[in-house]
């Protein structure tokens, strides 16, 4: 049995230095592939390298970029092709909470930083991408992370919801065009985890309001938190041959909190 699916493909993941996005970076290196991890927070990428790129030091590739800036982009893509000639599959792990603010007690700054992260970078990520696999006739796939905050009601505040709902128009209009051309996009969305996105709430502090309107969607009773190692393997199935029939799909991974 082929113990590395995904050898000689190279992945590139963005907010991989902790949490959902380390854990996918991780599965890509057992699975065989080179990975491009990008990260704004250095401390994050410095213990990356010590416990994992050390034992990979010619599959990885970590660089401290801002993803919402056009030229960091730029250079991403510039150094990851230098290092890896190509990307394979391109995974938009990166994302920010907001406050739980309705849209009637939003501040437009957290909107734009919340939209900025969530849905313009990966946009952004994805049309350089799609252009660096046509470019050098790559079979690919990209995975955007998502949230059940896509499809109800109150699961965080407008902006987060927003941010999220607008990602899944991204996956299925990126699937459509491009997928003729041998690149599939498709989406996860996830339910509760244990990662670092929530580090932001100590920052911004938090609407108790809309956070206590989140608790009755998701009572204690029936609250579920799903591995971030199994939704990591989510995402190597989506970009692998295996996956190859799925195209354009928005995936739930909730532990079935939402099928109630």
């Amino acid at each position: 049995m082929n113990q590395v699916p995904l050898a000689h493909k190279t992945a590139l993941v963005t907010g991989a230095g902790g949490g959902l996005g380390r854990a996918i970076a991780e599965q890509f290196l057992l699975e065989g592939a080179n990975v491009v991890i990008c990260d704004i927070n250095q401390e994050l990428l410095n213990d990356f390298k010590e416990k994992v790129s050390a034992g990979y030091p010619e599959c990885t590739l970590v660089l401290e970029t801002d993803i919402t800036k056009e030229d960091a982009l730029d250079e991403i893509f510039e150094k990851a092709e230098k290092m890896f000639k190509k990307i394979d599959f391109v995974v938009n792990s990166a994302g920010m909470m907001d406050r739980f603010d309705p849209v009637g007690e939003m501040e437009k700054t957290m909107w734009d930083r919340v939209l900025a992260l969530n849905l313009t970078a990966p946009a952004m990520v994805t049309k350089r991408a799609v252009n660096s696999m046509v470019k050098n006739e790559v079979k690919g796939a990209i995975v955007n992370i998502a949230s059940v905050a896509a499809f109800r009601g109150f699961t965080s505040g407008a902006a987060y919801t927003v941010s999220k709902h607008g990602l899944l128009g991204l996956t299925k209009n990126t699937a459509v065009f491009y997928g003729p051309k041998g690149i599939r996009c498709n989406a996860i969305m996830a339910g509760a985890m244990e990662t670092n996105i929530s580090k932001s709430f100590q920052q911004t502090g938090i609407n108790m309001e809309g956070y206590g309107l989140m608790r009755q969607t998701f009572p204690e009773e029936t609250f579920v938190s799903v591995e971030v190692e199994k939704v990591a393997k989510l995402v190597t199935y989506l970009c692998s041959d295996s996956g190859s029939i799925v195209n354009g799909a928005c995936w739930t991974a909730d532990g079935g909190v939402t099928a109630n």
